[in-house]
């Protein structure tokens, strides 16, 4: 069986007022950087025979997909599970402050388990459950795919895909406006590349 070409690619990056923050939903363009990064990602990306583009709904990811869109000359098509985990009331803020509001609830968090829930926001299960379609969806896909997508969502497909459990999710850092690249041959994905810029 022919081998498919991933590669999984994060946003660029955003504003620094929100670094360190948790940026799940909130629906923020990128930065004069994350517009920079998103250029340099569709010059670097044009000899890489990309076959087909998905794409997070959100601002971010579509800022970034644009010139990479208009350099390879393919649509895009947007994707509502390759949206980020939704923090609820977590969003915005940053880990110590997250902890001096919901001290137990971090303590769950960190546990990784799948009744988890962002307060008012996402569960666990729902999460991985979208990461999942995305999954058999790239397996179910011909040649060589791009996805423009988040942190979290790229950390748990490579989990997915490569066979690790859900808590091995921290394993991976992927910075933003970096990718990384994947080999899949009957249903068994190798990792070719990380890119972190």
């Amino acid at each position: 069986m022919k081998h498919k070409q991933i590669t999984l690619i994060r946003h660029g990056a955003l504003e620094s007022d929100l670094d360190g923050c948790y940026v799940g939903h909130l629906d923020v363009p990128l930065s004069n950087e994350g517009q920079s990064q998103a250029r340099k990602l569709a010059e670097r990306l044009t000899d890489q025979n990309i076959d087909c583009l998905w794409c997070s709904p959100a601002l971010r990811a579509q800022q970034t997909v644009a010139p990479i869109t208009e350099q390879l000359i393919r649509p895009c098509t947007i994707k509502a599970q390759l949206n980020e985990v939704n923090f609820g009331r977590w969003e915005g803020l940053t880990f110590k402050q997250i902890c001096a509001s919901d001290p137990d609830l971090v303590d769950q968090w960190a546990k990784y388990s799948d009744d988890f829930c962002f307060p008012d926001g996402e569960s666990q299960h729902h999460f991985q459950q979208r990461v999942t379609e995305i999954a058999q969806q790239i397996h179910n896909n011909s040649g060589h795919l791009a996805l423009v997508t988040h942190g979290g969502v790229i950390r748990a497909l490579l989990c997915q895909l490569l066979g690790f459990t859900n808590q091995d999710y921290l394993k991976f850092e992927i910075n933003r406006g970096s990718f990384v690249t994947l080999t899949i041959r009957d249903q068994h994905a190798v990792l070719t590349g990380l890119y972190n810029d």
